[in-house]
């Protein structure tokens, strides 16, 4: 059985332009009726599609769906797998807040214990931060990493907190006066990378530090606009991203 462009569209829930638009990058390339030059769909592109719809609840661009469909089964299998990791950890951590909110609406705001209220604390900060930087980060270090990474933040004491929060404005303090500078053979460039290191240590499992990690975070500091807007917002400074990528770089040679 074949299918117009219109008779696919309705039967899909798209409409024909994202057809004829998905046609045109090569994710789903169609047959010509030779009699009227019309697009005609095969069971073929009708299963093809139906794949590309259930990668989209993914939330994967559409140059991704396309290399995943173009190249060898196994790469799909392994996307997948990904995703449910992901969704795994989305699920854990969305059942965590939900048992927080019924403490609340069971206890109250106010009746609820300190310690309640610090886990509730972290449970948001991780999920933040997840929601800005999670794609990223567990691309370049894997997701359990981040999952140990996050568990570690969990554990953390109130005053290991506070700490932690002191630490990272200590480095946009330190890092502001140096933005712009290429001597870093001086004891504040030195105290910068000190500072990042010991806030990378406090945050990450014990056995993940490396020289090379740590490269490789400053540079996405410097790839990402996101995280350069960070310490451009920190320091008021352009370029302190570029300037700490710099001072980790002379200190990791």
């Amino acid at each position: 059985m074949t299918y117009s462009t219109k008779q696919l569209a309705d039967l899909a829930g798209v409409t024909p332009r994202t057809l004829r638009y998905y046609d045109k990058i090569g994710l789903l390339k169609t047959q010509r009726d030779p009699d009227n030059q019309y697009r005609v769909y095969t069971q073929a592109e009708v299963d093809r599609l139906q794949t590309i719809r259930f990668l989209q609840l993914f939330e994967m661009p559409l140059a991704q769906v396309k290399v995943l469909l173009d190249g060898p089964a196994e790469n799909l299998t392994a996307a997948l797998k990904q995703q449910r990791k992901r969704i795994t950890a989305k699920r854990d951590q969305l059942s965590l807040l939900l048992t927080t909110l019924d403490q609340t609406l069971e206890k109250g705001v106010d009746t609820m214990t300190d310690d309640e209220k610090f886990a509730a604390f972290k449970d948001q900060s991780i999920k933040a931060n997840e929601q800005q930087y999670g794609e990223e980060i567990r691309q370049q270090y894997g997701d359990d990493i981040v999952e140990a990474s996050n568990k570690k933040f969990r554990d953390m004491s109130q005053a290991q907190v506070a700490q932690l929060t002191a630490l990272q404005q200590e480095i946009l303090d330190a890092l502001k006066p140096l933005v712009g500078t290429t001597d870093f053979n001086t004891p504040e460039a030195k105290r910068v990378f000190k500072l990042h290191k010991q806030f990378l240590q406090m945050t990450w499992p014990s056995e993940q530090y490396s020289q090379k990690a740590h490269r490789g975070l400053a540079a996405m500091y410097v790839s990402d606009p996101r995280f350069s807007k960070y310490y451009e917002d920190g320091t008021g400074k352009a370029g302190a991203a570029e300037t700490l990528n710099a001072i980790v770089r002379h200190y990791t040679r």
